[in-house]
């Protein structure tokens, strides 16, 4: 293969990586632009530059993955830490009863809402309850603030 095959196929992993999720192709690309960078300088038999591609594929995709686990491992910022999570975002808030709760169970109103609570003991209408936790992403745990 030329070295002009090389960058060609460099292009068509990289454009793969748009079409396809994730982002592992486009580390394939880089290493066939690497390779034909090698084919420019030294004359390789097929073999021996399918050996070249491996190595610069495995090494840019062990780089990929230190890259992309700096990221993953980032803290978020704590005013979008309950982005896609409103029910986590009730823990430790305070709120009334809408209902008097009936076998631990009651409702409570949650600005223009209302969600089921659970809590231990009796409380009636009207009762500030503390969120204490969340049951299934649905149900807020409370107990009387």
């Amino acid at each position: 293969m030329t070295y002009m095959e090389w960058f060609t196929c460099g292009l068509l992993f990289i454009f793969l990586e748009l079409f396809i999720p994730g982002v592992f192709i486009i580390w394939f690309g880089f290493a066939a632009f690497a390779s034909g960078i090698i084919i420019i300088f030294y004359n390789l038999s097929l073999i021996e530059q399918a050996l070249v591609f491996s190595g610069f594929s495995t090494f840019f995709l062990i780089l990929g993955w230190f890259i992309y686990g700096k990221f993953k491992n980032k803290e978020v910022e704590s005013q979008y830490r309950y982005l896609n999570d409103p029910a986590g975002a009730l823990i430790n808030k305070t709120f009334l009863l809408s209902e008097d709760t009936i076998d631990g169970r009651s409702k409570a109103i949650v600005g223009d809402t209302l969600w089921i609570v659970e809590c231990q003991e009796e409380l009636k209408k009207g009762d500030k309850i503390k969120v204490i936790g969340i049951i299934d992403g649905v149900i807020l745990k409370a107990e009387k603030a």
